[in-house]
């Protein structure tokens, strides 16, 4: 492959001409690997909510079943005894999901 700019030859997979440094716009750059959009932020859920939203908000982010979610904060509550404090510093720590805006014409 040949330089649209200075015509040298140079390497196909370069992103960049060897003695110009013209970027060659062939090669892609390469894809971030994130296992969750950017915009994705853990959050207290405003739908789903028994008291504050925080096993709803957890099970959204995650993608875990919501039932499951609750027995789990259940079993620790009963057995291990740190589900309450660990649910009221999560009540804390954790925002509340923004409030979604209603688009015109669609029924809710």
């Amino acid at each position: 492959m040949f330089c649209r700019n200075c015509g040298t030859q140079r390497d196909p997979a370069s992103r960049f001409c060897p003695s110009c440094g013209t970027a060659t716009g062939s090669a892609t750059p390469p894809q971030p690997s994130a296992v969750y959009p950017p915009t994705a932020r853990l959050t207290r859920s405003r739908n789903s909510r028994v008291i504050a939203g925080v096993c709803s908000g957890l099970a959204e982010h995650y993608g875990w079943d919501l039932t499951i979610t609750r027995l789990v904060l259940v079993l620790c509550v009963l057995f291990a005894g740190t589900g309450v404090l660990a649910y009221i510093i999560a009540w804390i720590v954790i925002p509340e999901a923004p409030y979604e805006l209603l688009q015109p014409g669609v029924r809710y």
